[in-house]
């Protein structure tokens, strides 16, 4: 019996969710300019729907522009780690065999030993 596991529990993503915020308050801002343009029309007590408008929609974009998408209570969907259990014991295992060379030691010098070191060397 496998468990199925979904990839939109994760949430939205960051960017996802700074983009949906910025049109929002792109939205109430451009609606507050609406409200403030149409005061020089409106007149008797209609006036008051825009007035109310121009003031309150700042305060609504903030709010609208500043609240982080919360995640939704749901757990997310994970699999369960593995566990990693000790390995039963077989037959015996033999040990590979080592295999030891006899080669002998090369030096990376240009020098050779029988040589001795020029006193240019000590020079520098």
């Amino acid at each position: 019996m496998s468990k199925e596991y979904r990839v939109t529990s994760a949430g939205v993503s960051a960017a996802e969710d700074r983009a949906h915020r910025m049109r929002m308050y792109f939205i109430a801002m451009a609606l507050r300019v609406a409200c403030v343009v149409s005061l020089f029309w409106v007149h008797g007590w209609w006036i008051i729907l825009p007035a109310v408008g121009t003031v309150v929609l700042p305060w609504f974009a903030v709010m609208v522009g500043n609240a982080v998408a919360q995640t939704v209570d749901e757990e997310v969907d994970a699999p369960e780690p593995l566990e990693l259990l000790p390995a039963e014991p077989t037959e015996t295992v033999q040990e590979p065999e080592l295999i030891v060379l006899d080669v002998e030691p090369t030096r990376r010098s240009t020098r050779t030993a029988a040589t001795p070191p020029d006193a240019s060397d000590d020079a520098s």
